[in-house]
C-alpha cells in the first residue's frame, strides 16, 4: 500500500525544484560504509573560526584580553597556519574537507567561469537541468531530472570516521551545501542559499521617493505611501519556476516572483508600528529587529508551499518610513530544502533555541555597503547572529560531552564577516576611517574576547584523549584601494574590447572581443590565458603560453599605484606551484596575489572593466583576505605540541584521521603536523 506524501515533502520537492530552475528533486544521496570498523573512544574538537588572524590573536594574548587562547598556547602550540591560493574560504575550507588542492577538489573561488560562455558562475554548487515535465494550465510542473549538486570533488574526511562507527558532528563549514550525509549531524554552511536567491536578497522600503540607491545589488527597493498611518505593500519571495511564462525574459526582476502582502500601522505618538502579515500581528519598534517572523509563499494552489523567516527592523516612523526585512531563511524547523541531517534535526534545534539564520553567510553585507543599514543597525544585527551561533554551539557542545566520543566540529563565520564590515572602523590608517562610525572601533577586539570564551568552554575537555584544534582558513588585512584587473589587462593590450562597447563606462565580459584577447580576469584572484582548445574562442596557443605567463608576471609586479607609491601587486603565483589533480588543466594559469590594503576591484571579478585601474574602495566592505597567501596565514592552536614549523590548512585532516588511528588515504597530500 503506497503512503500518501506529506504536505512538508511535497513543499520541499517544490523548492529543490525552485533552485534548479524547475528541476524535479531526486534527492542528494546517501553514503554507506559498507563495512563497519571499531569505536573508539578518542575525541577531536575542531573550533573553525574563520578569518581568525594570528596577529590580532596575538595582540590580544599580550594585551591580557585571550587568557584561554594564551592557556591553549602554552600547553600546545599557537602558529600560524598556511592556506591556499587563493586564500578564500570556500577554497580553503574545501582543502581541510578533502585533505587536496583545488586541483583535485575543483573549487578555486567564490566566482568561476564557463570556459565555453566565458560567463561568470558560483563555486559552491550548480543546477542541473530538468528532463520530463509536465504541463497543466499555467503551470510546467518537471516530472524527472534536475537536482542540486555539489561542486566539491572528493570525499570528506569525517566519512572515513563515520565507516568505522566513529560519530561525527559538522556544524556550518563552508561548501557543505547540499549535505552529502556523510556526518553524524551536521549543519549546511557557506553556499546554502536563502529562500530567494544564492546569495540573499534584503527586501527595503521607504515613504522617501528621493532616497536612491543606484546600481543597488543584494536587495530589492520599494517605494510606498503613507495613507491614514497605513501602508500596503509586498514581500518579495521566490521566482516562481513552475509558472510557464517565468521561462520567457521579463525586464520587471520581480515579474515573476510570489509576493506576500502585508500591512504596517504607524503609531502616530510612538516611534512604533504594528506589523500584519498572514494571520500575524507584530509589534515593531523603531532601532530594535524583530523576533523570526515566519512567513509562507504559494508556488502552486493547495501543494506547492514553501515556508522561510525574516527579522523586520523599524528604522524610523517618520519623517518618512524606512522599513528594512532581512533576507529570507529558510525555516530550520520546516525546511524547503534541508539543512541539517538528518532531517529532523533542524527541529530538534528549533525547539531548543528558537528559529536561526541557516543562509550560509548570514550577515547581510550588500545592504551595509549600500548604505540601507547604518554602521549601529549592521552591529545590531551582527549581535543576533553571534548570539544565535552561541547557542547553536551550547546545545550541540552539552550533547557532545554527554556522547564523550568522535568529532566535533563548529564553525563561526561572525570573525569574516565582522572583519570585512568594520575594519575601516578598527583601523585609523584605512583611508574611509573617517566616515565610519568611531562607537564600534573596538568591536573586532570584542569578538576576538567572545572567541576566547568560546575557546575556554572547551578547554576542560581537553584530556590524554582529547585532542583541541582551533583553526582559521586565513588571516586578514586592510582593503582601502581597488585594482581593476581587466582594466589593466586591456590597458597593457592582453585583453580586448569590441569595438561598439569602447565607449561604454563600464564594459561586461559580453563586450570582450575574443579574437583579439590573450588573458581576462574572472575571482578575486583568477588570471585566466584564453587557451586554444580549452575557452570556447580561445587564441593561445601552448607554443606561446611560458612566454606570455612570464610577461604578465613581471608587468603586473611592476604596477605602482601613485596614490600610495606601493605596489598592488605582492606575488603572482603559478598554478602549477600551488595545484595537483585532474581539475588543475581547467584553473587559471595565474593568481594574482595582492598586497595588503589592495585588493581586485568587485566589476573585475566578474570580468568587467572600467575607465580606472586603481581607486578608492568607498565600501563599508574594508577589510580582506584575498591577497598573497603568504601575507594573510591562518590561525593554528593545538593542544598538543605541534612539530611542524610551517603547517598547512591541507595538514589538518590528515592529522585528524591519525588521531583515531586511521592512516592517511592516498589522495590526501598533507602530513600530520605531530
Amino acid at each position: 500500500m503506497s503512503r500518501k506524501p506529506t504536505r512538508q515533502e511535497l513543499d520541499r520537492r517544490s523548492f529543490l525544484r525552485l533552485l534548479a530552475g524547475g528541476a524535479a528533486a531526486t534527492g542528494f544521496g546517501g553514503f554507506s560504509s559498507g563495512c563497519s570498523g571499531r569505536g573508539t573512544d578518542r575525541r577531536v574538537i575542531v573550533l573553525g573560526l574563520d578569518g581568525l588572524d594570528p596577529k590580532m590573536v596575538d595582540a590580544m594574548i599580550d594585551a591580557g584580553r585571550a587568557p584561554n587562547f594564551k592557556k591553549l598556547k602554552e600547553i600546545g602550540s599557537f602558529l600560524p597556519l598556511q592556506t591556499t591560493m587563493p586564500a578564500l574560504s570556500p577554497v580553503a575550507w574545501s582543502s581541510f574537507i578533502t585533505g587536496t588542492t583545488p586541483g583535485a577538489h575543483g573549487i578555486a573561488d567564490f566566482i568561476m567561469r564557463d570556459p565555453e560562455t566565458y560567463l561568470p558562475v558560483f563555486s559552491i554548487y550548480r543546477q542541473e537541468p530538468p528532463g520530463r515535465s509536465l504541463r497543466l494550465g499555467e503551470y510546467e510542473l518537471p516530472i524527472s531530472g534536475g537536482d542540486i549538486v555539489n561542486n566539491r570533488i572528493g570525499r570528506p574526511f569525517w566519512s572515513y570516521l563515520t565507516e568505522r562507527d566513529i560519530p561525527s558532528t559538522i556544524y556550518k563549514i563552508p561548501t557543505n551545501f547540499p549535505l552529502d550525509e556523510t556526518a553524524t549531524r551536521a549543519v549546511s554552511g557557506m553556499g546554502t542559499p536563502d529562500l530567494t536567491d544564492t546569495y540573499g536578497l534584503f527586501n527595503y522600503y521607504t515613504s522617501d521617493e528621493f532616497e536612491d540607491y543606484p546600481g543597488v545589488s543584494g536587495g530589492t527597493v520599494t517605494y510606498v505611501d503613507v495613507i491614514d498611518n497605513r501602508v500596503r505593500t509586498e514581500l518579495v519571495g521566490p521566482l516562481n519556476t513552475f509558472l510557464i511564462s517565468s521561462q520567457t525574459y521579463d525586464p520587471d526582476p520581480n515579474a515573476h516572483k510570489v509576493m506576500l502582502p502585508f500591512e504596517l500601522h504607524l503609531d502616530d505618538r510612538e516611534d512604533a508600528a504594528l506589523l500584519v502579515i498572514g494571520d500575524q500581528k507584530v509589534v515593531l519598534e523603531k532601532g530594535e529587529y524583530s523576533e523570526w517572523v515566519p512567513v509562507e509563499f504559494e508556488l502552486l494552489p493547495l501543494i506547492g508551499a514553501v515556508r522561510g523567516i525574516c527579522r523586520f527592523l523599524l528604522k524610523q516612523v517618520r519623517p518618512h518610513l524606512q522599513l528594512y526585512v532581512t533576507p529570507i531563511n529558510i525555516d530550520p524547523a520546516e525546511p524547503a530544502v534541508a539543512v541539517t541531517y538528518p532531517d529532523e534535526l533542524g527541529g530538534e534545534l528549533a525547539k531548543a533555541i528558537g528559529p536561526f539564520w541557516t543562509k550560509g553567510l548570514p550577515a547581510d553585507t550588500k545592504a551595509f555597503d549600500y548604505r540601507i543599514l547604518s554602521d549601529e543597525e549592521y552591529v545590531k544585527q551582527a549581535e543576533l547572529i553571534l548570539g544565535e551561533r552561541m547557542a547553536l554551539f551550547d546545545y550541540e557542545w552539552a550533547r557532545f560531552q554527554r556522547d564523550a566520543k568522535g568529532l566535533f566540529y563548529f564553525y563561526v563565520s561572525s570573525t569574516d564577516q565582522d572583519a570585512h564590515m568594520l575594519w575601516r572602523n578598527m583601523d585609523a590608517t584605512h583611508p574611509m576611517h573617517g566616515v565610519s562610525d568611531v562607537r564600534f572601533a573596538g568591536y573586532l577586539q570584542n569578538l576576538y574576547a567572545e572567541m576566547d570564551k568560546l575557546v575556554g568552554k572547551v578547554l576542560p575537555a581537553i584530556d590524554d584523549d582529547t585532542l583541541l584544534l582551533v583553526c582559521s582558513d586565513h588571516g586578514f588585512a586592510s582593503f582601502g584601494r581597488e585594482f581593476h584587473l581587466n582594466t589593466w589587462l586591456r590597458e597593457k593590450g592582453y585583453l580586448a574590447i569590441k569595438e561598439s562597447a569602447r565607449s561604454k563606462e563600464s564594459a561586461s565580459i559580453l563586450d570582450v572581443d575574443w579574437a583579439n584577447t590573450r588573458a581576462y580576469g574572472i575571482g578575486f584572484n583568477g588570471l585566466f590565458l584564453n587557451l586554444k582548445g580549452r575557452e570556447s574562442q580561445g587564441i593561445v596557443e601552448e607554443r606561446q603560453v611560458p612566454f606570455l605567463l612570464a610577461q604578465l608576471e613581471g608587468d603586473l609586479e611592476e604596477v605602482r599605484d601613485d596614490e600610495t607609491g606601493r605596489n598592488p601587486v605582492a606575488r603572482v603565483y603559478r598554478r602549477e606551484e600551488l595545484y595537483s589533480g585532474d581539475k588543475t588543466p581547467e584553473m587559471s594559469e595565474l593568481f594574482v596575489g595582492y598586497t595588503p590594503g589592495f585588493r581586485s576591484s568587485a566589476s573585475s571579478v566578474l570580468g568587467e572593466t572600467g575607465k580606472k585601474i586603481l581607486d578608492l574602495n568607498p565600501w563599508a566592505w574594508s577589510g580582506d583576505h584575498s591577497m598573497a597567501r603568504d601575507l594573510v596565514p591562518g590561525t593554528l592552536f593545538s593542544s598538543r605540541r605541534v612539530s611542524r614549523q610551517d603547517p598547512s590548512i591541507l595538514d589538518l585532516p590528515v592529522t585528524i584521521l591519525e588521531w583515531f588511528g586511521i592512516a592517511k588515504p592516498p589522495q590526501m597530500v598533507g602530513s600530520s603536523i605531530f
